[in-house]
């Protein structure tokens, strides 16, 4: 793994614990206003819920990243040997196919979201900010795929050695 590469899965990693963590210390805040002082903040489920958005879909590309989708690891464990090879290797063309109309599909929503000026109910925040984690994840996760692909296909990494 590149030294870029292994940055950009740095950055997934605390991008996506950031969110989370927030989210968390976000939720846990707005519970004590409500219960507590009897008084509740208007922005706060909404923000937790942006940030929730955004760590999935940046968790996605780092899971990848990982080898830890659940739907390769089953049909990769579930055919022995070459078949093995030729499962993963066609999920993982699926997956990219997948990853990049979603990736094309959310730039075009991201665009008419600028056009059109949309903005979150409670945080008045363009809407457009909140539909990016999409394109970006999406992306993010297509070129982990392609990655793992060409170690599988160049045999650097071996069917029968990856873990799960």
């Amino acid at each position: 793994m590149g030294a870029s590469t292994r940055i950009i899965s740095r950055v997934e990693e605390v991008f996506s614990s950031i969110c989370l963590g927030l989210m968390v210390v976000i939720i846990s805040v707005q519970v004590f206003q409500r219960y507590v002082l009897q008084s509740s903040l208007d922005w706060s489920e909404e923000l937790s819920r942006y940030l929730f958005i955004w760590a999935v879909y940046v968790g996605c590309s780092f899971a990848t990243r990982e080898d830890r989708h659940l739907e390769v690891t089953i049909f990769r464990y579930a055919f022995g040997g070459k078949l093995a090879k030729f499962v993963t290797i066609a999920s993982g063309l699926c997956t990219v196919i997948f990853c990049g109309c979603a990736s094309v599909w959310g730039f075009q929503m991201v665009h008419f979201l600028a056009i059109t000026g949309q903005k979150t109910p409670a945080l008045e925040v363009q809407m457009y900010w909140v539909f990016l984690s999409v394109p970006v994840g999406m992306g993010l996760m297509g070129l982990r795929t392609l990655e793992r692909l060409w170690g599988v296909v160049s045999g650097r990494i071996e069917i029968s050695r990856i873990e799960m």
